[in-house]
């Protein structure tokens, strides 16, 4: 892996972040694997799938499982490759290119799976994980309900135990449920009588349960969604997953990740809205000459790049420090009576935990994977938002063509408008950020990083090593000024709403907005500016003109969102920031040239292989 040359004391995220560009040549096996399987396999056949060819898509599954693209996060106990994290974002954000089918996939190896393997026992770990990480059973998660969609945990669907026959029995109705039509396992959410809510995995062919009819939807038509209705359907004591009452803890971890996994794949769908807009633009002649020299195409094209490199800067960190979380809990399987891959020594047959150790068991690893609620949550907001307006740019460069179905594109607009909305929409998502900065015990969490929050106070550590080009040191003289002024200005307009409102400060959603928002652009600059110095210092990612331009321009970004936010609520609040407003070009710098940086950034986007 390539490691970075740093001879100063530079910011520590710098030495930390996990990057595209630290790829090995192993890295680029593996990420070529799933890029062919989806141009070569998946997308000549979409129509087909769009006209629910089931055999077909189950098929693909089978393909995608052999060569061990359903498993890449899976522990080689369960049938999976067990691979780092950057080979794990590689395999997603190609499969995001996918289309609806990368959304059912997506939905089948993260919340159709994860349950089981975080979650599960072991028995139930050892019984269907393999298949699942094999594509020979699909998974499918049911926790929307038509009457409770943003509001997923007040579901009305209802479990009893029946102890005549030793089951529980689940009746109700879920709603817009991902592979429906074709799954195999599905994870379902219901309230259990004096417990509360409870997970349980059903099989397909239960008595009792039955798939409605295909949605007709706006877009992602590869991707099977129906309802699914449970009538009485006996559950055995081995399908409840996790412990009684426990539910809300499953279901929201798991959900915490699938929204950093929606990321992901909208980072392949924004790489492909750019990439294809590029073709275009070169190809395509008006006036004589190609509309890739027109100053306007060149400058989306240029803001296209910027907001996906500044989406994948922050997933692909994200993605890093979700890792250890996983990883933590893989360590900790033998506390439900399995035991970790590495021991292979289960409790003897026939032992099973306590109802009480199980619930403990969930409580332990939801908390191990919701430490990151923030991050995970600004992740989907940023990236779909940015795959939303990449797609939109793409089709406007195409003109005409864009709109007409035989241009690729077309179907792009379609499948991007739904990721603002599912895996939580972007509202929630927003509030839920704000929410988890405001901490259990009341007291605010360090953001956007412990680091950061100890630069803003005067502790500024660089983070740009003095031996970097000068265009790199420039760039990022910029973001840091950006961030370092933008960090405690944040910190105080939200320490002056944590007193205006204290605890319903949530409910003031006008100013929880306002407060997302800036949060998600101090969180993006950061892992913009650690990424891109990172890579510079290994000689890797951009030319170095273009990596200030970046930079700077990332900056010019940052600080309009900043102070368009900051701006607002401070007259709202009635409250003064303790530093100024960063201006375009950050603190004590020369304001950015944004048109002559877009011009050198649409230079390299041109010439650049996507």
């Amino acid at each position: 892996m390539v490691q970075a040359s740093l001879s100063g004391p530079v910011h520590p995220l710098v030495r930390s972040i996990l990057i595209p560009e630290a790829k090995t040549s192993e890295h680029q096996l593996i990420e070529t694997t799933a890029r062919s399987f989806v141009e070569e396999r998946v997308l000549p056949h979409l129509p087909a799938l769009e006209a629910h060819d089931d055999a077909l898509l189950k098929a693909l599954y089978r393909e995608a499982g052999e060569l061990g693209l359903a498993g890449v996060d899976v522990p080689e106990a369960y049938g999976g490759l067990e691979l780092d994290a950057l080979s794990v974002l590689l395999v997603t954000e190609a499969l995001g290119e996918a289309g609806g089918f990368g959304v059912s996939f997506n939905i089948h190896s993260g919340v159709g799976t994860q349950p089981i393997l975080f979650f599960g026992t072991e028995e139930q770990r050892r019984r269907y994980v393999p298949d699942l990480a094999a594509g020979v059973r699909i998974g499918a998660y049911a926790l929307t309900e038509p009457n409770a969609g943003s509001d997923a945990l007040s579901g009305r669907t209802r479990t009893r135990w029946d102890p005549a026959a030793g089951v529980f029995r689940l009746s109700g109705e879920k709603q817009w449920i991902s592979n429906a039509r074709v799954a195999d396992v599905f994870i379902v959410f219901a309230r259990l009588e004096g417990e509360g809510l409870t997970a349980f995995i059903v099989e397909r062919g239960s008595p009792g349960l039955s798939v409605g009819p295909e949605e007709r939807k706006m877009g992602i038509h590869a991707s099977p969604t129906a309802s699914l209705i449970l009538d009485e359907v006996p559950v055995p004591e081995a399908g409840l997953l996790g412990a009684p009452g426990e539910g809300h803890r499953v279901a929201l971890s798991v959900l915490n990740l699938a929204r950093h996994k929606m990321a992901v794949y909208a980072l392949g769908q924004s790489r492909r809205a750019l990439r294809f807009a590029v073709r275009f633009a070169k190809e395509r002649k008006q006036f004589g000459r190609p509309i890739a020299e027109f100053g306007l195409i060149r400058e989306k094209l240029a803001e296209m790049f910027l907001r996906h490199a500044i989406a994948e800067s922050m997933v692909y960190r994200t993605g890093g420090e979700l890792d250890g979380d996983k990883k933590a809990i893989v360590a900790d399987l033998s506390a439900d009576g399995g035991a970790p891959p590495s021991s292979g020594t289960p409790l003897p047959e026939g032992v099973r935990p306590s109802e009480a150790d199980r619930a403990a068991v969930v409580r332990r690893r939801a908390a191990t994977l919701s430490q990151r609620i923030a991050a995970c949550a600004l992740n989907k907001v940023l990236a779909t938002e940015a795959q939303g307006e990449n797609v939109d740019e793409a089709v406007q460069i195409h003109g005409g063509y864009g709109y007409m179905a035989e241009y690729e594109v077309e179907r792009l607009y379609r499948d991007a408008r739904i990721t603002r909305i599912f895996e939580g929409t972007n509202e929630i998502n927003r509030l839920a950020a704000v929410r988890d900065l405001i901490g259990k015990d009341g007291a605010p969490k360090p953001w956007p990083s412990p680091e950061t929050a100890a630069a803003a106070a005067g502790d500024r550590r660089p983070f740009a090593d003095p031996a970097l080009a000068s265009a790199v040191r420039e760039g990022a003289a910029v973001a840091e000024a950006v961030l370092y002024t933008g960090s405690a200005r944040f910190s105080a307009l939200f320490e002056a709403a944590r007193r205006r409102f204290g605890p319903a400060l949530p409910e003031a959603q006008a100013v929880v907005r306002r407060l997302a928002d800036a949060q998600a652009a101090l969180y993006a600059l950061e892992s913009t500016l650690a990424r891109t110095v990172r890579a510079q210092a290994a000689g890797a990612g951009l030319p170095a003109d273009a990596a200030g331009a970046l930079l700077a321009l990332a900056g010019a970004w940052a600080s309009r969102t900043l102070r368009t936010n900051m701006d607002e609520l401070e007259r709202h609040l009635g409250a003064s920031s303790a530093a100024p407003p960063p201006a375009s070009g950050g603190e004590g710098t020369a304001p950015v040239d944004v048109i002559r940086a877009a011009e050198t950034l649409a230079d390299y986007v041109l010439s650049a292989r996507l």
